[in-house]
């Protein structure tokens, strides 16, 4: 996006309850539960490790909740071993983008799957397709960030929903796990998924990372797919 977001606004999101409507109780069983998978922590504060081994490196900390008190969303793409000694392979959120690490089974509860819903965005082609059990359901033109601020590259995943008070950020919004370089989103440059007043630029290298669909386009998208679907973005 090109307009600088006003820190103020923040508190002023509408924001969907929960993990909209998405990480529900009544979870299945882990081991029967295919990956990826997205899930939720149950100890304050996660502790993400380089190799599944209680010994290893801590590559990063995930807390429990976001900035807003909702649970943070945990995207598992791996396990290693199984019961008490289960390690499950996160995504971890944040520059930079791409990390992955272990955590332990025992301080994540997985809620469902991740598919069968996925957002697939082409670049250099501007274009998000969404993708059930691999059939396309819809396609769109989107705008993506320019050259000096490149949309990034990678495997991520929504991470949030909300309407904006903003109406440069169209009527709904998501946040996802990329970082680009320079945003004007709020809280270190979360790149955002999210419609526009400025309908002009969709189809265009226009914003600074984050990803511009027309308002009908958001609005449909908010139909279909929730905070845990994946999303990839390639060149």
């Amino acid at each position: 996006m090109t307009r600088v977001l006003r820190l103020a606004l923040v508190p002023l999101l509408v924001l969907v309850g929960g993990i909209s409507p998405g990480i529900a109780s009544g979870a299945p069983d882990r081991e029967r539960m295919a990956l990826p998978a997205v899930g939720e922590a149950l100890a304050p504060r996660i502790a993400v490790r380089e190799r599944p081994k209680p010994e290893a490196p801590v590559r990063a900390v995930m807390k429990a909740f976001r900035w807003d008190f909702r649970p943070t969303v945990f995207f598992a793409i791996d396990r290693h071993g199984s019961g008490s000694r289960e390690w499950l392979k996160v995504r971890i959120p944040g520059r930079p983008n791409g990390r992955t690490g272990w955590v332990r089974g025992s301080r994540v509860r997985l809620l469902r799957s991740a598919g069968p819903l996925h957002i697939l965005v082409d670049r250099s082609e501007r274009r998000l397709t969404l993708f059930r059990s691999g059939r396309v359901v819809m396609k769109a033109r989107v705008a993506v960030g320019t050259a000096d601020a490149p949309t990034p590259l990678g495997q991520f995943y929504l991470t949030a929903s909300f309407r904006p008070n903003d109406d440069f950020l169209g009527p709904w919004a998501f946040e996802t796990s990329a970082y680009a370089a320079i945003t004007d989103w709020p809280r270190g440059g979360i790149v955002g998924l999210h419609g526009t007043s400025e309908g002009w630029s969709v189809g265009k290298a226009a914003s600074h990372g984050c990803l511009r669909v027309h308002n009908r386009v958001i609005i449909a998208l908010r139909e279909r797919v929730r905070p845990g679907t994946p999303l990839r973005i390639r060149a």
